[in-house]
């Protein structure tokens, strides 16, 4: 067993083998709903003990209409602008991004189920090139070269992409809408204090009111930026992780499929 070839060994199951004889050949790859079920696998790795479990129980809900609770409390600085957070991988938006993928996977095999097909060969002893190699010889038999995979691959990340500039427009959004005003808000609430407060002592009672007030709106605007700021945080950190995964595998294809 010290000289066994892996690579000779899945070479000649190729060659003696019929395709659909082999343990992870698909007679249709999936594009249906029991695809996009196991869709998630193909790019997420479950973590031990589902420490994700609240998140993946929500339903997936359009960026804009995402206001939930922050994922973790943003460092703030002493004028009060907010940190940008480190985010993290939710659910939430492996959901959204991945439903964009379902929804425009293309017909008949291709970057998608070839990521799928490696997903399955992973379990199987061979090194990466053979991976590679392997899902490779089942794509060509439906007519796949390594310049259509990565020109599936790069319609995938076209398709993130557009759900990214969707984002970014509803997070512009609920940050003037929740915040802009209220910061303006705030800036003539102290106004207000302040010229009060040279006018007479005797109204201190109604300064003092509002000052609480103004208080009270500060809290609101520091609650509502950590939320916008972390739901945008998670999605971009969700973007990075599934779009580097594609970036990748882009590179890999090049390296491996010469």
């Amino acid at each position: 067993m010290e000289n066994f070839n892996r690579k000779k060994h899945w070479e000649n199951i190729y060659q003696t083998k019929e395709l659909q004889d082999v343990s992870w050949f698909e007679p249709t790859p999936e594009t249906s709903l029991d695809f996009f079920k196991k869709f998630k696998s193909v790019f997420v790795q479950e973590e031990d003990g589902n420490t994700q479990t609240n998140n993946s129980q929500q339903q997936p809900q359009h960026p804009a209409e995402m206001s939930g609770p922050p994922t973790a409390v943003s460092p703030r600085t002493d004028s009060g602008a907010s940190v940008a957070a480190a985010g993290n991988v939710s659910d939430k938006f492996v959901e959204i991004l991945l439903g964009a993928l379902e929804k425009n996977n293309q017909e008949g095999f291709d970057y998608l189920e070839f990521r799928q097909a490696l997903k399955n060969l992973a379990k199987m002893p061979m090194d990466e090139q053979t991976r590679f190699h392997s899902a490779y010889a089942m794509a060509q038999t439906m007519g796949i070269t390594p310049a259509k995979l990565i020109d599936s691959a790069q319609f995938y990340l076209n398709v993130l992409t557009s759900e990214q500039a969707r984002f970014n427009e509803a997070h512009a959004q609920q940050r003037a809408r929740l915040i802009g005003n209220r910061e303006e808000e705030v800036k003539n609430m102290e106004a207000m204090i302040q010229q009060k407060s040279e006018q007479i002592k005797q109204l201190t009672q109604q300064i003092e009111d509002h000052r609480k007030q103004s208080e009270q709106i500060r809290k609101e605007v520091s609650d509502s930026t950590i939320k916008i700021e972390n739901t945008k945080a998670d999605f971009e950190k969700t973007y990075e992780s599934i779009s580097g995964q594609i970036k990748e595998d882009i590179g890999k294809i090049q390296q491996h499929l010469k």
